[in-house]
């Protein structure tokens, strides 16, 4: 196998996961297969045999980091029926992501999960979001909840915007530490941009 290339071996979720959050406690310059190896509690032999090169590491990192996230957000949302709600409950889990990131640890960054994606796989993250929310924009134009002109692919992309603001934007108005106050400032605001007219009073 050349230098660098994807492992032929299933790895570990035990490896998978140790590797991942290396990469997210230390943000890529500081990452090293070394870490990855003391977090796991293997050698750094083991490491290498599992993941190749440092570079191939923090690829599986970023894959895995983001069908985590993805995953996740899907699981939140299959838990209500309509886009508003949808569209409010992974607002809330973005929050509470960006909550649990506050804090820099002593030995690195301890970047976000999705600061860390959209600074090294962007465009990667945006292609799986989008395809998430396309299906349920699909979906809400089926029940009437928003216009027939509606584009599931413009929609999806609109919506994982105004989410991922959640996390790249600061509080102002709405208390992003606040859940209910979150899902309410969504649910009241994200469906009126896509019914083809101006919200209702």
């Amino acid at each position: 196998m050349r230098e660098g290339a994807a492992p032929v071996r299933p790895v570990s979720t035990t490896l998978l996961a140790a590797n991942a959050d290396t990469l997210r406690r230390l943000g890529p310059r500081q990452f090293s297969l070394t870490a990855v190896a003391e977090a796991a509690e293997v050698s750094r032999g083991t490491v290498h045999n599992a993941l190749g090169s440092r570079d191939n590491a923090i690829r599986i990192a970023l894959e895995h980091l983001a069908s985590t996230f993805v995953d996740a957000m899907a699981a939140e949302v299959d838990r209500h029926d309509t886009l508003a709600e949808q569209v409010g409950a992974a607002a809330v889990l973005i929050c509470a992501h960006r909550q649990r990131s506050d804090h820099v640890t002593p030995r690195g960054v301890n970047e976000s999960i999705l600061l860390l994606l959209l600074r090294n796989s962007g465009d990667d993250l945006m292609r799986r979001a989008v395809d998430l929310w396309k299906p349920l924009v699909k979906a809400a134009k089926g029940n009437h909840e928003v216009a027939q002109s509606t584009d599931p692919a413009r929609a999806g992309e609109w919506i994982v915007r105004i989410l991922f603001s959640f996390e790249l934007l600061p509080p102002m108005g709405v208390n992003l530490d606040n859940p209910r106050a979150v899902r309410r400032f969504v649910t009241d605001h994200v469906v009126a941009g896509l019914t083809g007219g101006a919200p209702s009073e």
